[in-house]
């Protein structure tokens, strides 16, 4: 006959059998639904260009004396749109990366990173005629640089569409009592409701319903990015005083 610690111990392996069981079910659900969601902001991302294309091809082939001017303007549209899905299209190959990928850590120029951010965005900085302060000397930090690159691009790219009219953006770092160095981006918008702040980074969450546009995967693959080397992002907004949006990094510190 089977003893009553053995029966106990059976019992025991299969309560917790079952309990990592309901674990994993419940983890499973929650990825659907995050997924069932991706895909459906994928769809209305990648729609919305499609449908101005098509209408501005169709405007092409069915309006025979469009003038020279219209014309253009119709092959702009065209061309701005294009850029638009390939940087959707661009940004789901960079979440795909960081999802799977292993990079090294190193010490990162942080400078040069944002010098090429930039240059990156040299055409909407000129176009809105922000003006960007940054810090003379930037801390050390250890990270992966073309993956940072893509954070600081996201940050300033929404202090640029979201920002002042012209927008003043502000660039800045500080070394934190617990090794890790804080980067930030300060703008002078709107601001964000409390409500808007408290789920900002959900994954897939679109910064345009309450920002007025974005597609979004920027904020999501920030988070990926930064949680993957270590740090943590966040964001500290007040109505009608801006925004400021941070990420954190592991401090570059001589050893002792």
């Amino acid at each position: 006959m089977i003893s009553e610690a053995v029966r106990q111990d059976s019992l025991g392996d299969f309560q917790r059998s079952y309990e990592q069981l309901y674990e994993i079910i419940s983890d499973l659900r929650l990825r659907n639904k995050e997924l069932e969601a991706y895909d459906h902001m994928l769809a209305h991302d990648l729609k919305d260009p499609l449908t101005i294309m098509i209408a501005a091809a169709d405007l092409i082939a069915e309006v025979p004396d469009l003038t020279r001017q219209e014309l253009k303007e119709c092959m702009q549209q065209i061309r701005f749109t294009a850029y638009e899905m390939d940087s959707i299209i661009n940004s789901l190959l960079l979440f795909a990366e960081v999802s799977k990928a292993e990079v090294p850590v190193e010490p990162v120029d942080m400078a040069k990173v944002v010098a090429n951010v930039r240059n990156r965005l040299g055409n909407m900085i000129e176009e809105t005629r922000a003006k960007i302060d940054l810090p003379k000397v930037w801390p050390h930090a250890i990270g992966y640089g073309p993956w940072i690159e893509e954070v600081w691009a996201n940050y300033l790219s929404n202090a640029l569409k979201h920002g002042g009219q012209p927008p003043y953006v502000e660039l800045g770092a500080s070394v934190k009592p617990d090794k890790m160095v804080r980067f930030w981006t300060r703008d002078n918008g709107p601001g964000l409701p409390p409500e808007a702040r408290a789920s900002l980074f959900t994954p897939f969450n679109k910064i345009g319903s309450v920002r007025n546009g974005g597609n979004g995967l920027g904020l999501s693959i920030v988070l990926q990015i930064v949680e993957k080397l270590g740090g943590q992002v966040g964001v500290e907004s007040e109505l009608g005083k801006g925004s400021l949006f941070f990420f954190t990094l592991p401090a570059d510190l001589p050893l002792s």
